[in-house]
């Protein structure tokens, strides 16, 4: 499901959990690495990348060929997305 586009808020990293590292293509087409909890929610990291692109509606996909990722509420790890490549797409 597409997302409004919001203000988001940043993702906060638990130090003594699981964590993994994303690569993520942003819409406006530059790059950020995002660093995250295995436990943190798909709706988190939207949340994150929308606090890096404020004002921007879109969705997120991953895999090849890219698919949407939906089910926001499933944990990265769930998702399959740990250390994975994530591009933000312009609703």
């Amino acid at each position: 499901a597409a997302a409004a586009a919001s203000e988001g808020s940043p993702l906060v990293v638990v130090e003594d959990s699981p964590t993994t590292t994303l690569q993520v293509r942003l819409a406006d087409g530059s790059r950020t690495t995002v660093r995250a909890n295995k436990s943190h929610t798909l709706e988190a990291l939207h949340a994150h990348i929308a606090s890096l692109t404020p004002g921007v509606a879109f969705s997120l996909r991953a895999g090849f060929p890219p698919k949407r990722l939906g089910e926001l509420g499933r944990t990265l790890e769930e998702a399959g997305l740990l250390n994975e490549a994530i591009t933000q797409s312009k609703e």
